[in-house]
């Protein structure tokens, strides 16, 4: 087996691969061997298989199984062994045949690279970028009270529908077979407006026609909500008597110790004016992650508007389209998102010689607080805060031991390393600015 490179030019290679018969003939003689050890074939007793037959049977697979092995093997090895800084993977040479494997003989297959780029990272004062810091708005601190008092509120029964009430009704028609449907539950949020006017105002024991199928136009929510499948819809005609039985509103809650310790925690808020401190310093933190992550992005704008190597490119693009297969790029597809591909393969370059440069590593118990975190965040979304730290410990732990989300974690953890060495050096420029002010960064295209 042996392995030779011809450079193409400074960013692409050919690499040719010789594999000789004396490298695979023993290897496929061992793999025949098991397949008759194992294969049934009527009329032969197990591993009693004519050695004849099982070589006309599996002969030619195993063979390009253990040819194209040995290849990727030999590939790989010679990369590393010569610590060649390939991008993506090797791809058959558009100028190779391919191989013959009705003959059993050498082979030989050449392979194209494409080799990152000679780059000198320096990260001074010299490189400016901005840092925004969102002022805590009052409007915008009362706007989180009042979502709070909303989450944290009682359902309440009240006499008349209001728009955002949860009404119980019960649901006819008249007829034979017609079909019914008692205490269905219906959240005016969900309705068309013009469906919500014609229930607003009513209160208890008023009924009401309506076209069910114009008030839940979803088939799944509408289904539901007459208990039955999806499928029997259309058996079932629209037109329904609703009469009303129980209306019900969420009430926002009173701002006392109950209701601070749900928010909070028991006894970590005393009084309205520590809730109004605890929300602006939940906001303001909130704020810092909206502010660092923008910094993030405006800190790889300045680097790579710095440091902008020469790619690769035709090689990138045919890595990019085979590469594909769940996507099914098209060539033109292929070239309209190349550019975003390409702008991201320079920020792995530049990512990756910062962490070689200042010898940075992402630290186990850094993982473990980043999901913790993560874990944090997801709970909270269903209504899940204040957990104990052993509950979020157990969960991130779970999270760190599913491959896909540990590397997600790895990958967010390691850019967050090199974000903090890049605003440890640079020189900073803090602007001030209001939430709409910064949402508005997003507008731009980055």
């Amino acid at each position: 087996m042996n392995v030779s490179k011809e450079s193409t030019d400074a960013l692409n290679a050919v690499l040719t691969v010789r594999i000789e018969k004396a490298d695979y003939e023993a290897k496929v003689a061992s793999a025949l061997r098991e397949h008759r050890r194992k294969v049934q074939v009527p009329g032969f007793r197990p591993g009693m298989v004519p050695m004849g037959m099982v070589q006309k049977i599996y002969g030619k697979q195993v063979l390009v199984d253990e040819v194209f092995k040995q290849i990727t093997e030999a590939l790989e090895g010679y990369i590393k062994d010569n610590a060649l800084r390939t991008l993506g993977y090797p791809l058959p040479n558009e100028q190779s045949q391919p191989l013959d494997f009705d003959t059993q003989g050498d082979f030989e297959q050449r392979y194209d690279v494409g080799l990152a780029p000679e780059m000198a990272v320096k990260v001074d004062k010299s490189i400016k970028v901005p840092y925004y810091t969102i002022a805590v708005a009052a409007e915008e601190k009362q706007k989180r009270v009042e979502h709070y008092r909303r989450y944290f509120g009682n359902l309440t029964d009240v006499e008349a529908i209001g728009e955002d009430d949860l009404v119980v009704v019960d649901l006819s028609q008249s007829g034979e077979g017609g079909h019914s449907v008692e205490g269905a539950m219906l959240s005016l949020k969900v309705i068309p407006k013009d469906e919500q006017q014609k229930l607003m105002g009513l209160g208890v024991g008023s009924v009401v026609a309506l076209d069910v199928r114009k008030v839940l136009i979803n088939d799944t929510d509408c289904a539901a909500f007459l208990n039955v499948a999806k499928e029997a819809l259309p058996t079932i005609a629209p037109m329904f008597t609703f009469t009303v039985k129980q209306v019900r509103r969420q009430l926002p809650a009173e701002l006392n110790q109950e209701f601070f310790d749900k928010v909070y925690g028991e006894g970590a808020v005393a009084s309205e004016g520590e809730f109004e401190a605890k929300v602006e310093a939940e906001m303001r933190s909130q704020y810092a992650a909206d502010s660092d992550y923008r910094f993030g992005v405006d800190a790889r704008n300045a680097l790579l508007k710095k440091f902008h190597p020469e790619l690769p490119e035709a090689f990138l693009k045919r890595f990019l389209l085979q590469s594909s297969e769940d996507k099914q790029l098209t060539p033109e597809q292929v070239e309209a998102e190349f550019p975003s591909f390409a702008r991201g393969v320079r920020w792995q370059l530049i990512e990756g010689q910062l962490l070689e440069q200042q010898g940075l590593q992402v630290e186990e118990s850094e993982l473990a607080e980043l999901a913790k975190k993560a874990a944090a965040q997801q709970l909270a979304a269903y209504g899940l805060h204040n957990l104990a730290d052993e509950n979020l410990s157990g969960f991130a732990q779970r999270m760190l031991e599913r491959p896909e989300e540990r590397k997600r974690l790895t990958a967010q953890a390691t850019e967050g390393k090199v974000v903090g060495y890049i605003r440890s050096v640079v020189s900073i420029q803090e602007k001030k600015v209001s939430v709409e002010e910064f949402n508005k960064l997003f507008e731009a295209a980055e």
